[in-house]
């Protein structure tokens, strides 16, 4: 048994605190325990102040020293892969390939804003006042306050972290209590790779320590991702303090399969969807909204597919699912499956709760004839869990895929031009994907939704610039 004592990171130095939360190896209890602090107002109110602190320095070192501190931590996370990817494996369940894979992604971010620090353009236009000139520059809003999950627990604090230091603000951010130790490691590569001291802190907990980030004075701006409750009690303190705030919450997401589509194709982009990751992933498909001219070809196939994926410790190469990242998780996944059995008209096809398995593994399960008014079509199941709704046409299932208050991320699986063409401007989606799975997305484009997915500016790419920087606009006049 390997035990981890994390600390919170402050001003540079780490800040002990009362071991209070604690999470395990979901695959194996025994083999990896984590002690974790929980910060309380106080805490967090050293956190603001040391970024506050770093903030008045930090904004004027210069665009090339912030470009090669954030280049430098892509250098670290690389030379650290395979240690970060393990760790990622053994906290949060997730395979190592998928671990490995979101270690590279999170990687490519710090380096792709290592270069946006480097273009921060403005504008100079002529007034329309003769002899006056207009500057429009984009300054750092100041110190941000992050919120990140435990899905990827590398990536999404890359995305977050990366463009707040790109454009000179400073942050105080509290990682998920389920991914800290990846967490307290990438804390500690920022600071090997030299960024100022302050710029970035770490405060550990649970909601009680988010709650104290969103209601500190000294918070300018507030990112979050993960549950929609959640982001709603995040978005009313923002607006209590007349602050900018985005929040990412997750969707209900669904992939049209018509009956042009190859079906054998259609089924791999649902299976990938549905249960790589063990569905955990906001992006996830749910919702498989399938023509019935093809529908029983369809659910065959994908049952066989399903029926094939090997479960097992995520550190086995051989392994394609691991364990759901902690008990709560389980308990939560097992509770919306169970309604779904209990609930008229939907038939299990495969998986279920009565599928028994150890520790927090949970077994990829099917539902055929789902409707629109069944559970997994209201809320966000975020384990590998996905059900089949049957439609006549590409109308009935474009009303189908729109009939959701969430929309991140749709699929449209077709080998029609005329219905992509469609489907890319009808589909009420922040994201669309045609003939690829709901989920997995780049890191140098936009992401988020619309709907209850998604509130605020855009994150990612040259678009995360809205809500990192301020816009500024001067009049002079010689």
């Amino acid at each position: 048994m390997q035990i981890i004592h994390l600390s919170h990171h402050i001003g540079g130095t780490d800040v002990s605190g009362a071991a209070v939360l604690q999470q395990q190896n979901p695959a194996k209890a025994d083999d990896l325990q984590i002690t974790i602090p929980a910060a309380d107002a106080h805490v967090v109110e050293q956190a603001v102040t040391a970024a506050k602190a770093a903030f008045a320095v930090f904004r004027d070192q210069g665009i090339e020293k912030r470009a090669d501190a954030l280049a430098k931590v892509q250098q670290l996370i690389m030379q650290h892969s395979d240690e970060l990817s393990q760790l990622i494996a053994r906290e949060t369940g997730k395979t190592f390939a998928d671990s490995k894979g979101e270690v590279g992604r999170a990687a490519r971010i710090f380096g792709f804003f290592a270069g946006e620090a480097l273009r921060i353009v403005g504008e100079r236009l002529e007034s329309t006042r003769n002899g006056a000139m207009v500057e429009v520059e984009y300054a750092p809003v100041g110190v941000i306050g992050q919120i990140t999950p435990w899905n990827f627990p590398i990536a999404i604090p890359a995305w977050k972290i990366a463009p707040a230091l790109a454009f000179g603000n400073t942050v105080v951010w509290k990682p998920s209590e389920i991914s800290s130790a990846t967490a307290a490691r990438l804390m500690a590569l920022i600071h090997e790779a030299g960024v100022l001291p302050g710029a970035v802190n770490m405060v550990l907990g649970g909601g009680e320590t988010g709650a104290a980030i969103c209601a500190n004075a000294g918070i300018d701006a507030l990112s979050f991702t993960g549950s929609q409750a959640t982001g709603k009690k995040v978005r009313l303190a923002a607006m209590e303090r007349a602050i900018p705030v985005q929040t990412e919450m997750g969707g209900v997401n669904a992939l049209l399969v018509l009956a042009d589509a190859d079906v054998d194709a259609a089924v791999e982009n649902a299976l990938n969807g549905a249960f790589f990751a063990a569905g955990e992933r906001c992006t996830a498909t749910s919702r498989i909204v399938v023509e019935q001219a093809i529908a029983d070809e369809f659910v065959s196939k994908l049952a066989a597919r399903i029926t094939q994926l090997k479960l097992g410790d995520p550190l086995d190469a051989a392994t394609q699912i691991g364990p759901l990242a902690s008990p709560n998780q389980k308990a939560l996944i097992s509770g919306q499956t169970a309604k779904m059995e209990q609930h008229p008209g939907a038939q299990l096809v495969c998986g279920g709760t009565a599928a028994e398995l150890p520790a927090c593994f949970f077994a990829p399960t099917l539902f055929d004839h789902a409707k629109a008014n069944d559970p997994i079509a209201l809320e966000e199941i975020f384990g590998p869990v996905a059900a089949v709704f049957r439609v006549k046409d590409y109308a009935e299932g474009l009303a189908m895929v729109n009939n959701s208050r969430f929309g991140l991320s749709a699929g449209l699986c077709t080998n029609s031009l005329k219905y992509a063409e469609h489907f890319k401007r009808y589909a009420k989606s922040g994201m669309i994907m045609i003939n690829l799975p709901t989920a997995g997305i780049d890191y140098h484009v936009p992401f988020g939704g619309v709907g209850a997915s998604s509130y605020g500016a855009r994150e990612q790419g040259r678009a995360a610039k809205a809500f990192y920087t301020v816009a500024k606009t001067t009049y002079l006049k010689a």
